[in-house]
């Protein structure tokens, strides 16, 4: 289970350090393959590759409008791209994604799945959590 959130940084030449808590996990379900896919609101994910294949295909078998599954196949699945985990843990952030980022980054961990937001993005979504919204989820 992917949880918490973690701050890293982006180099200049656009790679990213994994959570050494993470890299594991990876390796055992993805072989350290991640996929990057855009997400609502600005958001940017990284699935563990076998998760994003599964979600892929659900997702694409649940649509029978063929509006609704060309955006799915352009917006979601198009500019989704696979990166592999160097030997240090590292993954190159591609230049299309990084234009949302910064080099301060926080990696937020979505159970399954990470989300990947700029500091200071993340800093105003953070602020924006009410109690309210605790208390919708049953928590």
């Amino acid at each position: 289970m992917f949880s918490g959130n973690h701050a890293v940084s982006i180099d200049e030449k656009g790679r990213m350090a994994v959570p050494a808590r993470f890299r594991p996990t990876l390796s055992e379900l993805a072989g350290s393959r991640l996929v990057i896919a855009p997400a609502p609101g600005g958001e940017v994910r990284l699935y563990p590759q076998p998760l994003f294949e599964q979600i892929a295909r659900e997702q694409i078998q649940k649509l029978t409008n063929p509006e609704h599954k060309k955006a799915l196949l352009r917006g979601f699945i198009g500019r989704a791209i696979h990166l592999d985990m160097d030997g240090q843990g590292r993954v190159l952030i591609p230049a299309q994604y990084r234009a949302a980022l910064s080099a301060s980054a926080v990696l937020v961990g979505q159970v399954d799945y990470f989300a990947l937001w700029s500091e200071a993005e993340w800093t105003r979504q953070e602020a924006a959590l009410s109690d309210d919204d605790f208390a919708a989820a049953g928590l």
